[in-house]
């Protein structure tokens, strides 16, 4: 996993230290391989105190748990319309597995995801100007989120209709194959000198062929439980699409929210077909789950909660799924002690084990 790669990177930088202006060096240049800030700089950073993963991992799950936490509760906030019910919380649990906290091993990709998030539907629901800033900023964490950012851009810039954006979205289900070499043509062709070596990493033949062979290797509920969230959002956007909305038609909020998050989803659905682009999915995931909260929060429609109830079981099962990918990360120690004897106690077994 990345943690371990990152894990070895501070104990080499412990053992053999390196000044500043060669740590600076390697960033944004066609020598160096460093086109994101935030992980190199906090494990550089740790490397001058400590070998220890277990404290990088305790900072990067800090900044990882800050975003994370609010998002959750710019979730729970929406509720306070009126009692939210079971099926609410049903919701927040889906909400909080799409980039569950057993992420964290991908610090980079999942740390951005949140950041992302929190600044976008900051400036979306309340239009907060520094929510802007704060989507920005996930680019210093990982270079790829400079595609949802254009996405975000390209909203406001075009303006269309969220009716327009609909049909985008309903075709993007139907785009079945990208051709790779146009798109790697394509970014070779736009993209800075210092990102086409970690770009043509990720679109390489090898690379193509490593993850396909990886995702057949996969049992069927792996291939399905995100899908599974892709096809329940799906459907209850149809109904919110034919639901009459005259209040909410009106409502900068409404207009903001659903037509952005169909324009993220259709991205992420795209995305998805190249190697490792179901990243992008998922942060689709999260924006359509945010829009499903706030319809069933501020509107009270009948057809809709009937069409929640019978397109449950696929969000249901992508919980179920999503718990059971996470023992594979969470140990022992996660659950049995607490931030003060996890310095004392290590168990380093996976939950897993207890089923296997």
């Amino acid at each position: 996993m990345d943690s371990t790669r990152y894990v070895a990177k501070l104990q080499e930088l412990y053992q053999q230290p390196i000044s500043w202006e060669s740590f600076i060096s390697s960033f944004y240049s066609e020598d160096g391989d460093t086109v994101d800030i935030y992980q190199p700089l906090v494990t550089y950073l740790m490397s001058m105190v400590t070998d220890s993963g277990n404290l990088l991992f305790a900072v990067f799950g800090f900044v990882f748990g800050y975003f994370y936490s609010r998002n959750i509760w710019l979730m729970i906030d929406l509720a306070r319309v009126r009692w939210p019910g079971k099926e609410f919380w049903i919701m927040i649990a889906a909400f909080a597995c799409v980039i569950g906290f057993w992420n964290l091993n991908g610090v980079r990709m999942w740390t951005a995801g949140h950041i992302f998030f929190y600044g976008a539907f900051l400036h979306l629901f309340n239009n907060q100007k520094k929510g802007i800033l704060i989507a920005a900023s996930s680019i210093l964490v990982h270079f790829s989120f400079v595609v949802p950012l254009i996405a975000l851009a390209l909203f406001y810039l075009i303006k269309s209709s969220w009716r327009f954006l609909y049909f985008v979205f309903l075709g993007s289900f139907f785009i079945s194959t990208l051709n790779i070499q146009a798109v790697r043509n394509q970014i070779e062709s736009t993209a800075p000198e210092f990102l086409l070596p970690r770009v043509n990493r990720y679109t390489s033949d090898e690379y193509v062929e490593t993850v396909t062979e990886f995702n057949a290797q996969a049992v069927w509920y792996i291939d399905y439980y995100t899908k599974a969230l892709t096809w329940f959002i799906a459907i209850l956007f149809t109904v919110i699409y034919f639901t009459p909305k005259k209040k909410s038609e009106s409502s900068p909020t409404f207009i903001n929210l659903y037509g952005f998050s169909m324009l993220i989803m259709a991205v992420g659905n795209i995305m998805s077909l190249l190697p490792s682009g179901s990243r992008f999915e998922m942060i689709g995931q999260m924006f359509g789950l945010a829009m499903i909260i706030y319809f069933w929060t501020q509107y009270d429609f009948a057809n809709y909660r009937k069409w929640f109830k019978i397109a449950s079981p696929l969000m249901i099962f992508f919980v179920f799924i999503s718990m059971r990918v996470s023992l594979e990360t969470l140990t022992f120690t996660t659950v049995l002690t607490n931030p003060v004897l996890v310095f004392f106690v290590d168990l380093p077994f996976p939950l897993i084990n207890l089923i296997k």
